[in-house]
């Protein structure tokens, strides 16, 4: 079970740390503006639901797709959605001019039930995971078992609770280390190169929506007889 644990740190640490997600992105909008709470909220809603998805990967149910393929579909259009707007947000909406730790903690608390239900939502709202999971273990436990001394570990569906644990608390940790640099750094930054940086990845998360709508186009085009 320890074992099964601390690879699941490891797959959750190492997999957050690409800023490259829509949930990286706005985690990091959240530390840029200050929001440092809430940009926990939202990567603590985020890391159950993709925990969920670890432990089911860790089970090996990765067919849950095929026989549900409605799944995927519905899921990559609500995401779609999601992200678009969230995107034209990041664009039309500029970063603060500044921020002072002590200033305005009720109004920023007010939205950090929101902001853990949208990272909720949107992790929870891609399938993708369940599918890339099992991989990623793979490739980690391979990594972990080459180590001296671990030669023997051997992981067990029984321990897939351990494992999903094991996530949560490594992506949450990797997110704690990034809002806690940006709470350090963030004001040596200037602000023209503020705004830039969040308009650039509020155009990534329109690109990342747009394909997920055309995934989804694409799907029930191929799925729709062709007509006599």
């Amino acid at each position: 079970m320890l074992a099964a644990s601390i690879l699941g740190f490891i797959c959750g640490f190492i997999g957050s740390m690409p800023v490259a997600g829509p949930i990286a992105v706005l985690v990091f909008r959240r530390g840029i503006d200050g929001r440092l709470r809430s940009g926990a909220y939202l990567a603590g809603g985020a890391a159950i639901a993709e925990s969920v998805y670890a432990y089911f990967a860790y089970w090996g149910f990765t067919e849950l797709l095929t026989h549900h393929r409605w799944i995927e579909p519905v899921s990559r259009a609500v995401a779609a959605v999601i992200l678009i707007a969230l995107g034209v947000r990041f664009i039309v909406s500029p970063t603060r001019k500044s921020f002072d730790p002590g200033e305005e903690p009720e109004r920023k608390n007010a939205g950090n039930k929101r902001s853990f239900l949208l990272g909720l939502t949107i992790s929870a709202m891609n399938p993708a995971l369940l599918a890339t999971w099992p991989a990623f273990i793979a490739l980690t436990s391979a990594l972990i078992t080459s180590l001296p001394g671990l030669e023997s570990v051997r992981f067990a569906p029984a321990h897939a609770l351990s494992f999903a644990f094991g996530v949560l608390s490594g992506i949450v940790s990797w997110f704690a280390i990034l809002l806690l640099l940006l709470a350090r750094f963030r004001d040596r930054m200037a602000n023209t190169t503020l705004d830039k940086l969040v308009r650039g990845m509020g155009v990534f998360l329109i690109v990342l929506g747009l394909y997920f709508g055309v995934k989804v186009i694409a799907n029930l085009t191929a799925v729709t007889p062709a007509s006599a």
